[in-house]
């Protein structure tokens, strides 16, 4: 593929940032969608344009990734302004920790909406033209959780794990398009989520779940979404980043 044009949901901050330069490097133009922080856009549009280059462009998108109106606006946008998207990264997500006994119905609502209907809404909109180009990258981010729980709650494990499932029915149904679907089930990542707001100490207890000598970065899961860009015969595949924290 001559030209990429990528799509990170979520992508101001933590993986979606790392992921969003990695692209950038490889001369992608791209959009990256949040809902938060407009500062953090700003200065994640800054960053990335640090690496580009003329012929680059980058934009960043406003709007609730679990809205499906939302994301034909911006996929609209995107296809508008930089092209028909061949790389799509579904890594917006919310995660808000609540035990069982915590956890409300609008929880739990919530947090599927965004994470899980968020990944479909943005598959249906670039699958099309991904199909009539013969190829397409779609990464979801998803988490250990998916497999084993996680310390954020039911609502976030279930929302991580039916994206697991969205990945390997798509990896199905699209492979003969040239379309590769695979997901990466990041853990204790320390410079993202909710960990990048942990205390040191707190941070050593995560330390007690994995079998290597750090907790991991957002680098690390730059690393396995780059295997699989590059990979066209990889496919249904879930890459588990997380020290080793999958054998416990």
């Amino acid at each position: 593929m001559d030209k990429l044009i990528a799509v990170v949901t979520g992508g101001t901050r933590g993986i979606g940032l790392a992921i969003a330069e990695s692209l950038v490097k490889r001369d992608a133009s791209l959009a990256i969608t949040y809902k938060g922080e407009d500062k953090d856009a700003v200065n994640a549009r800054r960053h990335l344009e640090s690496f580009k280059k003329d012929n680059q462009c980058i934009l960043t998108l406003k709007g609730d990734a679990g809205d499906s109106g939302v994301v034909a606006e911006h996929y609209n946008t995107v296809r508008s302004k930089l092209g028909p998207v061949n790389i799509l990264v579904n890594n917006a997500g919310i995660m808000p920790a609540r035990s069982f006994d915590e956890i409300s119905v609008q929880d739990w609502d919530e947090t599927l909406r965004v994470n899980l209907s968020g990944a479909f809404y943005w598959c249906r909109q670039v699958v099309p033209d991904m199909k009539a180009t013969n190829f397409g990258r779609i990464v979801n981010i998803s988490s250990l959780a998916a497999r084993g729980g996680g310390v954020v709650g039911p609502h976030y494990a279930a929302s991580k794990a039916g994206m697991l499932g969205l990945t390997r029915y798509a990896a199905k149904e699209l492979g003969f398009n040239g379309i590769t679907v695979n997901a990466i089930a990041p853990a204790f990542i320390e410079d993202a989520g909710i960990f990048a707001q942990w205390t040191q100490e707190k941070r050593a207890l995560l330390k007690e779940k994995i079998f290597v000598p750090r907790l991991g970065n957002a680098l690390d899961v730059v690393r396995a979404f780059e295997y699989l860009l590059d990979s066209p015969f990889v496919t249904g595949v879930t890459l588990d980043v997380n020290g080793g924290a999958f054998m416990i």
